[in-house]
């Protein structure tokens, strides 16, 4: 460790959020990113899963990948980076999803050349100032993957505030698609699916654009 760097250490100590425990760099310490209640990569497409298929409805996805249910730790950052703009919590989650996706890649359960990312509508990405799909998942997917910048997203109202039918009715008209995908193998990327409603509305142009297959991915999935 050179002079400089142990100075800042000592000066600035690090520490795991979720243990305490002093750490050499900032971010969850190797214990406790292993004790995360991830999905484990091995169970492979989690569609097939039963209690996942009785909540989600993504009939025009291949398949779906996350890193774990919203809760806990998960939905903690999320909110800080969403709700709160914490620079700390999108550094947090990159953690998460790298070596969620690495998990992934290393079991061999997708094959996909190209990712998109569910866009914000133009208002809420002037008042948000970013767009927490792109500062989570984009910066780990970019060394991997080109990302296809051809959705864009109407204003409509937020999802929270509606039930099952009023997000599914709510999301149909929500994007527009410009660009051919015929023949690409899609990894479909947004930061919470609920119902599933606004994933499956962006997987149904991708299809129309010639897709040939779409994986969905999330960082979380929200439980009932």
């Amino acid at each position: 460790m050179s002079l400089a760097r142990a100075l800042t250490h000592t000066l600035f100590p690090c520490y795991c959020p979720c243990c305490h425990s002093p750490v050499d760099t900032q971010g969850i310490c190797g214990p406790c990113l292993s004790a995360l209640p991830l999905f484990a990569p091995d169970q492979g497409n989690l569609l097939l899963r039963a209690d996942i298929q009785a909540q989600f409805n993504l009939p025009c996805c291949d398949g779906l990948i996350a890193c774990g249910w919203y809760r806990g730790m998960l939905k903690r950052w999320l909110c800080e980076l969403k709700l709160g703009q914490r620079s700390h919590a999108a550094c947090l989650l990159r953690q998460v999803i790298a070596h969620q996706w690495q998990c992934y890649c290393a079991e061999q359960i997708i094959d996909v050349d190209a990712a998109i990312l569910i866009p914000l509508p133009r208002h809420r990405l002037i008042t948000r100032g970013f767009n927490q799909v792109m500062q989570t998942w984009g910066r780990v997917l970019e060394a991997q993957l080109p990302i296809l910048p051809v959705l864009s997203k109407r204003m409509t109202p937020t999802q929270q505030s509606l039930n099952r039918r009023a997000r599914l009715k709510n999301q149909a008209q929500a994007f527009r698609l410009e660009g051919d995908l015929t023949g690409r193998q899609i990894l479909l990327v947004d930061d919470v699916i609920t119902t599933g409603a606004t994933i499956n509305a962006a997987a149904q142009l991708c299809r129309r654009a010639g897709a040939a297959q779409i994986w969905a991915c999330a960082t979380c999935l929200t439980p009932y």
